[in-house]
């Protein structure tokens, strides 16, 4: 694998051990209350228009979708299937 320059290392890499000692931290949390390890996700949609649509998620974030004009939407968003993709790269 290609080394990383210094440039590229500060605005792509990853702290693994930063990661590790969160998820070792919430992995000891849930073993010692497996009642609390549950979590709950959720968004509020809303139909603005034909295809148009807003999600409210935590954290105050609204997130806009809609389909292609060709598709009966206006393109004043990313279509669902896109931020599935989206989602999995993420």
């Amino acid at each position: 694998m290609e080394k990383l320059d210094e440039k590229e290392e500060s605005c792509c890499s990853i702290d693994y051990e930063h990661h590790k000692e969160i998820f070792e931290r919430r992995r000891r949390a849930f073993l010692e209350h497996p009642e609390e390890a549950v979590a709950v996700h959720q968004a509020k949609i809303r139909l603005v228009k034909d295809q148009f649509k807003e999600a409210q998620v935590p954290g105050g974030y609204v997130i806009a979708c809609d389909e292609p004009a060709e598709r009966g939407g206006t393109g004043k968003g990313p279509a669902p299937l896109q931020y599935l993709v989206s989602a999995v790269g993420f």
